[in-house]
């Protein structure tokens, strides 16, 4: 854990500080949520599905594919933590007006109360002080997606589950 915490604020300050280098390259999304889904499918808890969608005409878009990656796996990690049953979906479409990708991952945990909604993207929030993790994971997320001129938004009802949806420029091929 000591690691861990010096690893995610030594990554957060570089990446604000602007000392971190994105590498950018057309990244094909449907293999990207492939590869996480195989990664993260056999570390689901027991009573909880992983279960990943994407559309039929796949999406090119161009992006630093280990940032995103982070980013997803972020996600997953806390849902891991925050739901006993039901399912984690991760997924991308397409906005209805084309001119974004969402990639999003669901779960059906146990929720935000929404008045720690706002607080999730701040360094060293933990709404559970015995779950694991540091606390900066959000915050890192928060901080890469500006860098891809992206946004991060949250739907979560509590007893119900959450919605991280990353919404990315689409961009031409």
């Amino acid at each position: 854990m000591p690691l861990k915490l010096i690893s995610d604020i030594l990554d957060l300050s570089r990446i604000e500080s602007g000392q971190i280098s994105f590498t950018f390259a057309n990244c094909d999304l449907s293999q990207l949520v492939e590869d996480i889904y195989n990664t993260h499918r056999l570390l689901m808890p027991e009573g909880v599905e992983l279960i990943r969608e994407f559309p039929e005409t796949p999406a090119i878009i161009n992006t630093d594919r280990f940032r995103l990656t982070q980013m997803v796996t972020n996600f997953i990690n806390n849902a891991t933590k925050f739901t006993t049953r039901g399912y984690i979906k991760v997924k991308y479409e397409y906005s209805d007006d084309n001119q974004h990708i969402l990639i999003s991952v669901e779960d059906t945990g146990k929720g935000i109360p929404e008045d720690k909604i706002k607080l999730v993207f701040e360094r060293f929030q933990k709404l559970d002080e015995f779950a694991k993790g540091t606390g900066l994971g959000l915050a890192i997320s928060m901080s890469i997606i500006k860098t891809f001129k992206g946004t991060i938004l949250l739907d979560s009802e509590e007893g119900k589950g959450s919605k991280f949806t990353i919404s990315l420029p689409r961009t031409s091929q």
